[in-house]
């Protein structure tokens, strides 16, 4: 193979492939990027085993295809020989090296055997939807933190991606808190998948202005982003329906603006730790009060009277985390709804109302 390629350019589909390759794989091959030269086109593949990316270019005066191949180089090398280098660059390869030139450089890397490789389905199929790249971004952003660390469970790991009725749907749940957002959605599909949230979120860690296609099968995930495709396996267990844990009546409602509760909030917490983070909210006689203890080291007592609410004295131990997390999702006033038992809080927004946050309380107030 040789191929005369501008450097911006193999700089560029380079990083986009990278975010799909582990630096340290069970199997040695996979820390590298297939290269390939055919026809008009070159294409770059990258895997981890769970997610794949391929970027296809067609060939041009920037990216020439003088003899085509297919090889398979050690991605991080690579990459930071490439970023070394400027303007035109030329590779050439024999069946063990690969050969990086410009006019006054020259770098030889051994290269993998490319039969130590898995195969890689990338075709295409599945439920379609047109969607901009954004609003994909803002909806896991949105839920994304609910999703468990624990994967002794390996589906409250998952997002939740369900169609119907001309809906989007996220949804996440660790079983102490649970996050949804839906959107509108032109097309008529109906599908429920799941992806783990660490997948979901690599996937998603590019920058694009454009609408892309999504496609939904119960196998994969993929995106068509400008000439790449970026596909995850879909993780072949049930997400049972947690929508039924949101509550529809409520007793009492707390309002507040988000940037009021953040305030007492941050106040109450700069004493306390990531792994300790139980803070105590206490609403009585028109004055909400936010306790924190570190023990034997400090404590704090924030109070606010700048908010409404329409029930008695209030009295909730909760996970301070778990509190900013769902109140980060939204812009400005707050809806904070409890039921009769205290046991379930959800979180509104008029402004946003299609997101929903829910969290549950801690015991010892």
């Amino acid at each position: 193979m040789e191929l005369k390629i501008n450097k911006l350019l193999l700089d560029y589909i380079t990083d986009r492939v990278a975010k799909a390759v582990d630096p340290n794989p069970f199997i040695p091959a996979m820390k590298g990027m297939i290269i390939e030269a055919q026809d008009n086109l070159i294409t770059l593949i990258g895997s981890n085993g769970e997610i794949s990316i391929k970027h296809e270019i067609k060939a041009s005066m920037d990216a020439e295809i003088i003899t085509p191949g297919r090889i398979l180089v050690e991605l991080s090398l690579f990459r930071n020989i490439i970023k070394k280098l400027e303007g035109d660059l030329i590779l050439k390869s024999d069946d063990k090296s690969l050969e990086i030139k410009t006019e006054n450089d020259n770098y030889r890397l051994n290269l993998y055997s490319i039969s130590d490789y898995p195969e890689i389905d990338f075709s295409v199929y599945g439920d379609q939807i047109k969607i901009k790249w954004e609003d994909l971004k803002s909806l896991a952003k949105d839920v994304i933190f609910a999703a468990s660390s624990n994967e002794l469970n390996l589906i409250l790991c998952c997002v939740n991606i369900s169609a119907q009725n001309h809906k989007l749907k996220f949804i996440t749940t660790d079983r102490y808190r649970y996050a949804e957002e839906v959107k509108e959605i032109n097309e008529d599909v109906e599908f429920n998948v799941s992806i783990l949230a660490k997948n979901i979120r690599d996937m998603l860690n590019f920058e694009c202005n454009e609408e892309v296609l999504l496609y939904v099968s119960d196998q994969k995930i993929i995106f068509e982003i400008e000439g790449t495709i970026i596909q995850s396996k879909i993780v072949d267990q049930v997400y049972q329906d947690v929508s039924r844990i949101v509550p529809t009546e409520f007793e009492t409602e707390l309002k507040i603006s988000k940037r009021e509760l953040n305030n007492i909030l941050n106040k109450a917490s700069v004493i306390i730790t990531e792994n300790y983070n139980k803070i105590k909210l206490h609403i009585n006689d028109g004055v909400l009060t936010i306790w924190s203890t570190r023990d034997e080291i400090a404590n704090a007592e924030v109070k606010t009277q700048n908010f409404s609410y329409d029930g008695g004295e209030l009295k909730l131990a909760l996970n301070s985390k778990f509190l900013k997390d769902a109140i980060s999702v939204f812009d400005e006033n707050l809806r904070i709804l409890l039921t009769r038992d205290k046991l379930r809080i959800v979180v509104k927004s008029d402004e946003k109302p299609n997101i929903l946050q829910l969290i549950t309380p801690q015991k010892g107030f």
